[in-house]
């Protein structure tokens, strides 16, 4: 018997989650070392640019505080996605705990 390719496979609920919890937590790791790398650059006012010169605060500000904008940003938007996709999954995860299943 083969089921419909547009019906979801449910019979394993449980690994989806755990592979989205494992997404979030790889997502979450990133943040926190974006995290670092910015405050880390606040405190000294140095930009630390691995592939080229670094940027100082104190020759190029437009610069600096552009990419260190862009920088939180990217940190706080990539925060709310860890936190989007740790919540459907722990959601996910609790459902298919259900007396049902």
């Amino acid at each position: 018997m083969t089921s419909r390719p547009d019906a979801p496979s449910r019979r394993r609920p449980w690994l989806q989650s755990l592979a989205a919890l494992a997404v979030a937590t790889l997502i979450g790791w990133g943040c926190l070392m974006g995290a670092t790398e910015v405050v880390e650059s606040l405190r000294t006012g140095v930009l630390n640019n691995r592939k080229g010169p670094d940027v100082l605060a104190a020759e190029q500000p437009v610069l600096y505080w552009a990419l260190i904008g862009f920088y939180t940003a990217a940190t706080l938007t990539a925060a709310g996605l860890a936190l989007l996709v740790l919540t459907v999954a722990v959601r996910d995860l609790i459902s298919a705990r259900g007396p049902d299943r």
